[in-house]
């Protein structure tokens, strides 16, 4: 009977989650769940088995750029001070597969409005990376994707399967701006408007 109790109380244990906040800060689920539901939040899992934290879905901050222009082989780009727009598409899910934006009109009209912005803030030419190509059959005609170089930006900016997919813009500076999971196409000219 003893052990039957110890062994409810490890595997209880093994079972029970912990919360932590967007500053890594212990937190309740409720305050956890409220967050995702009313705030610009996702909760992914953390570096820990049982661990949940708040990720904020648009980050901004600092980087090594020159590191990132050297690795996509764009070293006159940093010289020059062009920023990048960076487009990243996770892999099918069910966002980024059905609706009304997924008709070729819509996504030849994103397309079009992205490279507008490029011109405006005389950015490099919009970069379109995927981690899984499946789902992507939809831009046959529209728009070329290619593999996220060495997992580049999944490692540094997109570590979970964000929904729909994202988007992060980086100056030579090494300031960003991303939306990790749907976003409205506008919302690229709003980033590239504050790097």
């Amino acid at each position: 009977m003893f052990y039957s109790i110890i062994l409810f109380l490890i595997s209880f244990q093994g079972i029970s989650q912990t919360y932590f906040n967007e500053f890594g800060k212990r937190t309740t689920k409720e305050d956890f769940e409220e967050k995702i539901l009313n705030g610009p939040y996702f909760g992914v899992p953390g570096d820990e088995k049982g661990v949940m934290k708040l990720v904020h879905r648009m980050p901004v901050g600092l980087i090594d750029a020159k590191i990132i222009y050297q690795k996509l082989g764009l070293e006159d780009a940093y010289s020059a001070g062009r920023p990048l727009i960076v487009l990243y598409y996770p892999g099918k899910d069910e966002c980024n597969s059905t609706g009304l934006g997924n008709t070729p009109e819509s996504l030849r009209k994103n397309v079009k409005a992205v490279a507008r912005y490029s011109e405006k803030y005389d950015a490099v030419a919009p970069l379109y990376f995927y981690k899984n190509p499946h789902g992507l059959e939809k831009y046959q005609g529209i728009q070329q994707w290619t593999a996220d170089p060495d997992g580049l930006f999944e490692n540094q900016f997109f570590p979970f399967h964000y929904p729909c997919g994202s988007f992060v813009v980086i100056s030579p500076k090494g300031k960003y701006r991303a939306i990790l999971g749907e976003y409205p196409i506008s919302q690229i000219d709003v980033a590239l408007k504050k790097l």
